[in-house]
């Protein structure tokens, strides 16, 4: 199971990420890339090294079957956070439509 499942499943939470990247760590990482042993697709990894507040935005993206991308595009609430993180997805545009292709 990777960090994204185990708190969709409730197994985990946010603040937990230290502890899976301990795990990685002690792992060798088996070839595994440590976005990829997270559960993370390579943008929103990228995203989240930036601004960790993205974590949050992943798992409610996934509760509601969209990618981060749309999911940030769909909210209406024009917050600070909201508007940022929007621009950091943007930023990231291509890799997210190598991802749809």
């Amino acid at each position: 199971m990777t960090f994204v499942e185990d708190v969709l499943n409730g197994r985990a939470s946010l603040d937990d990420i230290d502890t899976y990247r301990d795990e990685w760590d002690e792992s060798g990482d088996d070839g595994v890339d440590y976005h990829t042993f997270l559960g993370l697709l390579w943008p929103e990894y990228a995203m989240y090294a930036e601004d960790d507040d993205v974590l949050a935005h992943v798992i409610e993206a996934r509760r509601s079957g969209q990618n981060l991308r749309s999911y940030l595009s769909s909210k209406t609430d024009m917050s600070p956070t909201i508007f940022e993180l929007r621009l950091l997805a943007e930023r990231y545009a291509k890799e997210w439509e190598a991802i749809q292709e």
